[in-house]
């Protein structure tokens, strides 16, 4: 699955712009974070003066090209709504794409291993163009919350080992953390051909940022100006931990004060809603509010006291960024990438997410120590900054995707690392 030779097509110069097209099967208006981290990359990609292309779904009313106001060019081919996730799409025949005005892209960037990514893996293969394919979801943790049945065992062990086969089978495989990028290593069978580079997810810190106050949550939902506010936000399936969440919140019991939310949608809000029900433990206390628009996700966590990851299946976890550059501290999964962002930035506590008893031992820690959480806060605020924005992001892309266009054979190249 190698990449067939360009026809002597020169290297752009170091100071030229970039003509990048994304390939994707998760974009916005999607709530994902692969979504969001496409969408932020490739703004923060036109912000240096790239040319950006995302390929991606059609939602329903969508057009088929889009230029947006940022100047990033939207690409969308029909689909119909994936069976259990009505809020993500498939793709039908995503073949043979034109960039507007027939312009050559210098890279292409496939970020799902989904119809769209395998369409742009062979687009880039056929027309000489360099590769790169970044390791977002670790398919094969998912399979550990996604219930045990042979078929979705089967179906998540067969799409975890194509998603890794993608993006090895690129000429570059990167990668957001050490733990995913291990997990590549480990998983698929092609040849890399160099080493994958960790890249970190980023977000835009200029928008998420403390003090948000509109729209103002707490009277929207009527929660007291006394009561610290704990939220999940993330995609609603096993392997994310919205259940395990309430499990940590029963556990929290009626002596503290504290108010919390679920955010997202998927399979298991119809549960989360019925746990949440009149007559249920925690139903003063704790809301659903289903998909949360952007424009207001950023208000909800400023206005936050704690975000809660109990994940099993995160590579990095942009909700955790996003908290972060909120002023928001958290208690994490031990588990992989979230961990390992947490450990380097001081943020918060990491727990077992399968043991609800230490994740409300933790919850209640923070809860009881406003400096505490004060300290964190800050620390994650900075650590974001300094490490995890968009822009830093892009500056990392840029360099990769420059490394990959020097010619064959020039210092930097590296042969195939098996």
């Amino acid at each position: 699955m190698g990449r067939m030779a360009s026809a002597s097509v020169p290297a752009p110069s170091a100071d030229r712009p970039l003509r990048v097209a994304f390939f994707t099967d998760s974009f916005v208006p999607t709530h994902d974070g692969v979504a969001q981290v496409t969408d932020s990359l490739a703004r923060a990609l036109r912000a240096r003066g790239h040319e950006v292309t995302v390929f991606t779904v059609r939602t329903p009313g969508g057009r088929p090209w889009e230029v947006r106001g940022d100047g990033v060019r939207v690409r969308r081919y029909g689909a119909l709504s994936a069976p259990r996730y009505p809020q993500y799409r498939v793709a039908l025949l995503p073949w043979a794409p034109r960039a507007p005005g027939g312009s050559r892209f210098d890279v292409v960037h496939l970020h799902t291993p989904g119809f769209v990514g395998l369409a742009g893996w062979m687009f880039a293969r056929r027309r000489g163009i360099p590769s790169v394919g970044t390791y977002h979801t670790n398919l094969a943790d998912m399979l550990r919350g996604a219930g045990r049945n042979r078929a979705s065992e089967a179906f998540f062990r067969g799409w975890g080992r194509f998603s890794a086969e993608l993006c090895r089978s690129c000429d570059l495989a990167t990668a957001p953390t050490e733990a995913a990028r291990d997990a590549l290593v480990r998983t698929g069978r092609a040849p890399l051909r160099q080493e994958p580079r960790v890249v970190p997810n980023g977000v835009d810190t200029d928008a998420f940022r403390p003090g948000v106050a509109v729209p103002d949550w707490r009277a929207r939902l009527g929660i007291g100006p006394d009561a610290p506010l704990v939220t999940f936000l993330g995609r609603l399936t096993r392997d994310k931990g919205a259940q395990r969440f309430l499990d940590a919140l029963e556990r929290l019991g009626t002596t503290r004060r504290w108010a919390a939310v679920i955010g997202g949608e998927g399979p298991e809000a119809p549960s989360i809603r019925d746990r949440l029900g009149p007559g249920s433990p925690l139903a003063e206390r704790a809301r659903y509010l289903g998909a949360v628009p952007e424009p207001e996700k950023v208000a909800l966590l400023a206005q936050s006291q704690l975000f809660v990851l109990p994940s099993l299946s995160d590579t990095s976890s942009v909700a955790l960024l996003e908290a972060m550059a909120c002023g928001v501290p958290a208690v994490v999964t031990s588990h992989a990438g979230p961990a390992e962002i947490v450990r380097r930035s001081s943020v918060g506590s990491l727990v077992d997410p399968e043991d609800p008893a230490a994740v409300a031992a933790a919850m209640g820690q923070l809860l009881d120590d406003p400096r505490l959480r004060q300290e964190r806060a800050d620390r994650g605020r900075a650590w974001v900054v300094a490490h995890a924005s968009a822009k830093s992001m892009a500056a990392e892309f840029v360099e990769e995707y420059r490394r990959l266009l020097v010619p064959s054979g020039a210092e930097g190249r590296r042969g195939p690392v098996r």
